[in-house]
């Protein structure tokens, strides 16, 4: 049976080959989105594992066991950046020969000395040294290893000091081991025991909580993969069951004629693996390139482990086995199964319960709450999506059949009667063409909508377009408490005025246009809520320097100062400054040069050459305590929406990639109606019926379940996206905006046209050759 399962796979000439290629490359396709989906979820764990070693010296480290007698190693991170791009630094000071080495070094810097990572090693010998290498000191001594590094674009330093060095640096701890795995959550704020929060500076990504969006998107591309595989099985499935049932009539058993099927579907399925397994090789490469979360990957981190290529490599062809015993229940009922055609029962109102189950699923977490853990949420929100693409595609064919039986009672014309007949007759047949396709526009609604109102919530440019040229920085504003069982030094007090020499710097620099010195003052604790809302903090500045700097607001006439945001990097989001006329304070010129120093902003005119300058004039300036790294309020903005926009890049690439699936299962699964039914429709031909009018009647067939179904499908999406957001990003679901809605009909306009592409080859298949053929 095996052999004459193999000859029959292929001797059925180029009908055959055709349906054997096109269920290869749906099984290609589908295995190459799982496999690529599985090394991903393996990518990120490697990725994040990465990150461990910079969370040493934290209260939340998870360091390794260090030897008796371990020297310390002298500890401290930081922030730096360069062209809106995050330099991660680290500071640390051996103690002597047995004190730990961070990964990837092959020993500690000595004073004087500092490592780079490969990416951040290219950017020095490329970028002058005014713009950043200045700001670290000494020489390279060699370039940081993979095994600590994230990404290959990672920028990372790690700089060496005397021990008496690292001593009197602010915040700065003695550490006996490198921290070797990530903290079990990043929720909570991450807080020390003075209840300040203590994170890395390139803290890495939640595994859980990237787990959530990878189950997300495994489900929403391997969906409508699974229908195209499911249509791919069943092309020319009258023909097959036709020669099936003769070779049941000649003496097979159904056993037998089931062996044959899975024979014929399981040599796709391997091919399909093979290429499935080759396609994922050749684009692992470009697939490690792209940052969703929020950096690439290194291509050997996209690997695959045992188990889960033993679970793709016999999983697929096993289920492939499946569907086609499935698929053939007619013929095993008896021989004449196939001959004995009838009106299949109409699909009852009961389909629409698993959608219906699926909805109220997701509401029961709309009144009791999410669950506290990122696991717990997959549990809680994957089965209730899943339940209702699963409930789209058994409720289709139900709601199919009442669009066919309202077209019926609208219409008089004979094609639309046609359509709606058959329609009505065999509801599931006419919804399985499209049920990619609404799969697709539910997906495309869910992950538009969650995005917009993730938008919504997160911040926006702060001041307005016209500031994000302005550099800020902050000065330390107070010692730090001591910390439980470590030593910790109080950062240096701030000074009162800005050094001559620094301003002298900043001015020389081409692209500087204003400097602006905020500082404190008892009387002026919080700006007016009508200005940026409630509780801003407030410092003083003077006007002259300000109406220099028309991006951040002005002066009321006459003033000498005005009450300004403290921390401009702090203030509200999507609050543009240019327009504000600040408060006046009631201070003189004389008195404001001796008030603390909170820190200073800086326009430039945003090239690259003037702001990377100040920042480094900014870090070299000894009488000047910088509290962090000085950002545009550009930069900020980005680096706070990065993973968001991430998120974004992988949705549009999941839209994409399920459009062109469903476009495929489409195409496929008209051409395959139009070879079973080409008697039919040339009888039809030879009794007078117009080819228009058949042409009318496909379209029909297949418009009317899509735009009907599509509807359903495209309010159940805003319904769940409504539930979804409402419990996980706790804001209410905001309306996508015109993007959305003329993505949603540019796809059902791509629908149509694959339609009508078919018709063409419905002028070949009903000649009057095919009426005497057959």
């Amino acid at each position: 049976m095996i052999g004459l399962g193999l000859r029959l796979a292929v001797s059925g000439g180029r009908e055959a080959v055709v349906r054997l290629l096109i269920l290869a490359a749906a099984v290609a396709l589908g295995v190459g989105l799982l496999l690529t989906a599985l090394s991903a979820i393996n990518a990120v764990n490697a990725q994040n594992g990465r990150h461990a070693w910079l969370w040493t010296g934290t209260t939340q480290e998870t360091p390794g066991q260090a030897p008796a007698g371990t020297d310390p190693l002298w500890w401290s991170t930081s922030a730096d950046d360069f062209a809106g791009r995050l330099v991660v630094r680290v500071d640390v000071a051996a103690t002597g020969p047995t004190s730990p080495v961070p990964p990837g070094l092959p020993r500690d810097p000595a004073p004087g000395q500092y490592y780079a990572s490969p990416a951040l090693a290219s950017l020095l010998r490329s970028t002058p040294a005014d713009q950043l290498a200045d700001r670290y000191p000494g020489r390279m001594a060699g370039t940081i290893g993979d095994a600590a590094l994230p990404s290959p674009d990672s920028l990372y330093i790690v700089i060496g000091h005397t021990p008496a060095q690292m001593a009197r640096t602010p915040d700065a701890i003695a550490v006996t081991a490198i921290a070797t795995r990530l903290p079990g959550s990043y929720e909570g704020g991450m807080k020390n025991p003075d209840g300040l929060r203590v994170r890395p500076p390139d803290e890495g990504t939640e595994a859980s909580g990237i787990d959530l969006v990878l189950s997300v998107v495994a489900l929403a591309l391997l969906t409508p993969v699974l229908i195209f595989i499911a249509t791919a099985t069943r092309l020319s499935a009258a023909r097959r069951e036709q020669r099936f049932a003769a070779v049941r009539l000649t003496g097979a058993t159904r056993r037998q004629i089931s062996v044959i099927a899975a024979v014929e579907s399981t040599v796709a399925a391997m091919a399909g693996v093979a290429a499935g397994f080759g396609m994922f090789f050749a684009l692992r490469i470009p697939l490690a390139a792209l940052p969703f979360t929020g950096e690439p990957f290194f291509p050997a981190d996209l690997s695959l482990s045992l188990p889960d290529i033993l679970v793709v490599a016999v999983g697929v062809p096993a289920a492939a086995a499946v569907v086609a015993r499935m698929a053939l229940h007619r013929v095993r009922i008896s021989p004449l199964g196939v001959s004995r055609r009838m009106t299949p029962k109409p699909p009852g109102a009961w389909r629409v319960l698993p959608l219906l189950a699926g909805l109220a699923e997701l509401g029961f977490f709309v009144v009791q709450g999410r669950p506290a853990t990122v696991p717990g949420q997959i549990q809680a929100f994957l089965p209730g999506f899943l339940l209702i693409m699963i409930g789209l595609v058994t409720a289709g064919p139900w709601v199919t059949m009442a669009g066919a039986r309202v077209m019926a009672d609208r219409t008089s014309r004979p094609g639309a009667l046609i359509a709606a007949r058959r329609l009505a007759d065999d509801p599931r047949a006419g919804f399985r063409a499209v049920s990619g396709l609404v799969l697709v526009l539910f997906i495309t609604t869910v992950a538009v909508a969650d995005i917009t109102t993730q938008d919504a919530k997160d911040l926006h440019p702060i001041g307005g377009a016209a500031a994000a040229n302005v550099l800020v920085d902050d000065l330390p504003g107070r010692p730090l408490p001591p910390a439980h069982g470590r030593t910790r030094h109080p950062a240096p007090a701030p000074p009162r005025n800005l050094p001559a020499s620094l301003l002298a710097r900043l001015g020389r620099i081409d692209g500087v246009r204003g400097v602006i010195a905020v500082r404190a003052d008892s009387a002026v604790s919080t700006l007016p809520g009508r200005l940026l809302g409630p509780g801003v903090p407030a410092g003083v500045v003077s006007c002259a320097p300000l109406a220099r700097v028309p991006a951040l607001g002005r002066c009321p006439a006459g003033a000498a100062a005005v009450a300004f945001p403290r921390f401009l990097d702090a203030a509200p989001s999507g609050r543009s400054l240019e327009r504000i006329t600040w408060p006046a304070a009631d201070i003189s010129a004389r008195l404001l040069g001796g008030l603390g120093l909170d820190g200073i902003d800086i326009a430039t005119d945003g090239s690259q050459s003037a702001v990377e300058q100040a920042r480094t004039v900014l870090e070299n300036a000894s009488a000047y305590p910088t509290l962090g790294t000085p950002f545009t309020l550009g930069e900020l903005s980005t680096m706070q929406n990065s993973l968001n926009n991430a998120y974004q890049q992988l949705a549009d690439v999941v839209i994409l990639a399920s459009l062109a699936i469903a476009g495929c299962t489409l195409a496929a699964a008209i051409a395959a109606g139009l070879a079973d039914r080409r008697r039919p429709f040339s009888l039809l031909r030879l009794t007078g019926a117009r080819l228009s009018m058949l042409r009318r009647v496909v379209a029909l067939e297949s418009a009317v379940p899509l735009l009907a179904v599509a509807a359903v499908a495209i309010g159940v999406g805003f319904g769940a996206s409504a539930m979804f957001t409402s419990v996980q990003l706790q804001h209410p679901m905001v309306a996508p905006g015109a993007g959305y809605y003329l993505l949603t009909a540019a796809g059902i306009a791509l629908a149509l046209a694959v339609i009508a592409a078919t018709f063409p080859l419905l002028r070949r298949i009903t000649g009057p050759e095919t009426a005497r053929n057959e």
